[in-house]
């Protein structure tokens, strides 16, 4: 009879579930990407390594937006390993909307489309990336602001993170140009004995003359490391109290040829004060997005990273997407 009643127990709930996700409107998709790329690799000392990266890439994904009603909604994206990307609820609240779980922060506006190194988009070469963090955010019209889990990047003994990294973002819209500003700061005790603050500001713009759009983003920060963002994480505070400061700045130029092929160049560059690691590094790239069908592209491309000190990379190739 315990048994039965168990039986019947499971039953009743799994149809509960089966009925709310009824209730919802699902709507599923994924990505998979895989890149084709030749490189030559010279390091500092002039060795080089010649190879094929030939691999399915780290950001294809599956997930799915969920809308349960006009106040409740959300998502949810995987990616290979497998590994969460995104898993975040909506609450609109009728002026706004709030944002609970983790997703990209108001710092992430991606102006580059670079396809080398699984879609590196210029982010660790002069854009402004704070990638996906465990957050809650505020969005009203074009205002973002979001508390975010603390950045403790490069810090060795991060004692006290009772204060949220604090993100906002705003976008202005002015006829064919767009403006974006970004800020953000971030506050953690190391050692119980001293506090290390860092911070980012940006501010791009996109402007739009019909076939043409070009877009340009400058940032400054300091102790990027520390905060979290891509790019340069020795580059940050030092225990002999010296901060670490970082400028980054890029230019990217999109052509539509037709419906069928897009054109794109792109350069970025940041550089870097950080102690005895003071370095430059830079990327420019073209390429042609070439549209097979709804959902299916190929993107050859052709680039070249300056890593200063370190050697640079010279690469040539394609990347192969279909979205479903």
């Amino acid at each position: 009879m315990k048994k039965l009643f168990v039986l019947f127990a499971s039953i009743a709930l799994v149809a509960a579930f089966a009925a709310s996700s009824l209730a919802a409107d699902w709507n599923f998709y994924g990505s998979a990407r895989v890149k084709t790329f030749y490189q030559k690799d010279v390091d500092a000392n002039d060795n080089s390594v010649k190879e094929w990266d030939w691999d399915l890439q780290g950001n294809s994904r599956i997930g799915a937006t969920v809308k349960t009603n006009d106040a409740i909604g959300g998502g949810f994206e995987y990616g290979t390993g497998v590994n969460v990307r995104k898993l975040y609820g909506t609450w609109n609240f009728g002026n706004g909307e709030l944002l609970v779980g983790q997703n990209y922060t108001p710092l992430v506006a991606f102006y580059s489309d670079q396809v080398w190194n699984s879609d590196e988009g210029l982010l660790s070469y002069g854009d402004l990336y704070g990638g996906r963090q465990p957050m809650l955010q505020v969005k009203m019209k074009n205002f973002k602001v979001a508390l975010i889990k603390p950045g403790t990047g490069g810090l060795t003994n991060p004692t006290d993170k009772m204060i949220p990294k604090i993100e906002g973002s705003y976008q202005m819209q002015l006829d064919k140009l767009t403006l974006d500003f970004f800020a953000g700061i971030n506050t953690v005790e190391e050692n119980n004995d001293h506090d290390v603050d860092s911070f980012a500001l940006g501010v791009g713009g996109i402007y739009n003359m019909g076939p043409l759009t070009l877009k340009a983003k400058v940032h400054i920060a300091q102790n990027p490391g520390n905060y979290g963002l891509s790019g340069w994480g020795n580059c940050r505070y030092y225990t002999d109290g010296d901060d670490s400061d970082s400028v980054g700045a890029i230019i990217v130029g999109n052509y539509k040829m037709s419906d069928k092929m897009t054109l794109q160049a792109g350069w970025g560059g940041a550089w870097h004060d950080c102690g005895d690691n003071d370095d430059k590094i830079a990327a420019i790239y073209i390429q042609a997005k070439l549209d097979m069908a709804p959902g299916f592209f190929i993107v050859p491309e052709l680039g070249f990273i300056d890593r200063d000190d370190l050697g640079d990379v010279t690469y040539f190739g394609a990347k192969w997407q279909i979205n479903f």
